[in-house]
């Protein structure tokens, strides 16, 4: 029988957990309809770029910095780094999907987990005084359910791996069996974001992901589109 810590980082990770992430596509739209991402091959190499160029040295930095402000309960830490990623992300696109996100993952979490830091963040969203990212939300969430930095970072890049496979399904379209290869293929990638994410030091996170970016401003603009981003 899984211990409790798994069975917990389960359920936040399950994608029946309400977050909304299922409305975004992070720019993945815009490379669909320009055919920069037409099968499998292509979206895995696009994922890996994302994952290891801007997901884990950005987010990731700020997930674990997040899980550490929420161990000793340092609510201006968190406020600080909260605002900090709505600076580090200067697409509007992006950062908005990553507070819509967060706000909603906060606003679930929140009501059933026994947790005072958890709860102060989630009031401070609401009442717009601090953005809500994703990232700093699954962080202080990991930590109240006692959930490691390296068991959260993963099951977070997990996550945004199978939501931009799961948005190609629909968007390519791509089969049920090979958007599992593709997951399955990225493993190692999610592990070296791991490592990437837990050594890097706050003050040297960055993103850089210019082609992905470019995708992401465009999306607003694209003639049909699925996806809120």
């Amino acid at each position: 029988m899984a211990s409790p810590s798994a069975y917990r980082l389960l359920q936040i990770s399950d994608s029946a957990f309400p977050r909304g992430s299922f409305a975004h596509s992070y720019g993945l739209e815009a490379y669909v309809q320009e055919g920069a991402v037409t099968d499998a091959g292509s979206l895995l190499e696009i994922i890996e770029n994302i994952l290891l160029n801007s997901t884990a040295p950005l987010e990731g930095v700020y997930l674990r910095e997040a899980h550490e402000a929420a161990q000793g309960a340092d609510w201006a830490a968190l406020e600080e780094l909260d605002s900090a990623l709505s600076a580090a992300k200067p697409i509007a696109s992006l950062r908005e999907a990553s507070r819509s996100v967060g706000r909603q993952f906060l606003r679930t979490a929140a009501a059933y987990i026994e947790d005072d830091f958890l709860r102060r963040y989630e009031r401070e969203t609401r009442g717009g005084h601090v953005p809500g990212h994703h990232a700093p939300a699954f962080g202080v969430t990991a930590r109240a359910l006692c959930i490691s930095p390296p068991a959260a970072l993963e099951s977070f890049f997990y996550g945004a791996v199978s939501g931009l496979v799961s948005a190609a399904v629909r968007l390519i379209p791509l089969g049920q069996t090979d958007g599992q290869r593709v997951i399955a293929s990225l493993e190692g990638a999610v592990a070296a974001a791991v490592g990437e994410a837990m050594r890097r030091p706050l003050e040297e996170a960055y993103s850089f992901g210019p082609g992905h970016e470019i995708r992401a401003m465009s999306h607003s603009r694209l003639y049909t589109r699925l996806f809120v981003s």
